[in-house]
């Protein structure tokens, strides 16, 4: 009777897989990024083509300025606000135990930040350590709120409308042939200033 071969051991068949298995993963992407499928076909036909010129943007112009009911309308925002989030500190500081704190927050703007070093219970019976860290970041957003009121209506109070360039292009107009510039001179022992004109 004929001797068969012996078969290799299973961890020698295990890595044997494994490589091919490894070789058929490295060679099937590439032959699948050489043969797009069809859907991938029609999808790359419908794309725009990436050499063709941008169509044409609207054109802005970067000094167009908001028109004058924006001034006012960010003044009523920025103050509203303002008043809105005061309004709550102020109803809070009734509620409120501590006396200096609830005296704090009765100021307006700079109240909420005088309120948080009132923050806090000495470690009593009654000490509740997430009502005092709620309570004390309820209180730094009511301050935040106030103060980015106020930055809003003095936004609102200093922002350039559409009727202050006007009022710049008709006085651009009316001295078109008149330029000024100031002037300075300094000496061994003077100083001047003055304004050169030119018609």
């Amino acid at each position: 009777m004929a001797s068969r071969p012996a078969l290799s051991s299973a961890p020698s068949v295990i890595m044997l897989a494994l490589g091919l298995f490894g070789l058929m993963g490295i060679v099937s992407p590439q032959r699948a990024a050489a043969e797009p499928s069809a859907a991938t076909a029609a999808v790359a036909a419908q794309a725009p083509d990436p050499s063709a010129p941008l169509p044409p943007s609207p054109n802005v112009t970067l000094d167009e300025y908001p028109p004058p009911s924006a001034r006012r309308n960010m003044m009523l925002v920025g103050l509203g606000s303002t008043a809105v989030w005061y309004g709550a500190a102020f109803g809070v500081s009734y509620a409120v135990d501590d006396p200096a704190m609830a005296k704090d927050l009765r100021i307006p703007i700079v109240g909420p930040w005088m309120a948080l070093s009132h923050t806090g219970c000495g470690g009593g019976p009654s000490c509740n350590t997430l009502l005092v860290v709620l309570g004390a970041i309820a209180t730094s957003l009511d301050g935040i709120g106030q103060a980015a009121g106020l930055a809003l209506a003095g936004e609102g109070l200093f922002m350039p409308t559409q009727e202050q360039k006007a009022k710049r292009a008709r006085a651009a107009l009316r001295h078109k042939g008149f330029d000024w510039r100031p002037t300075f001179d300094a000496g061994k022992n003077t100083v001047g200033f003055g304004v050169l004109g030119v018609f």
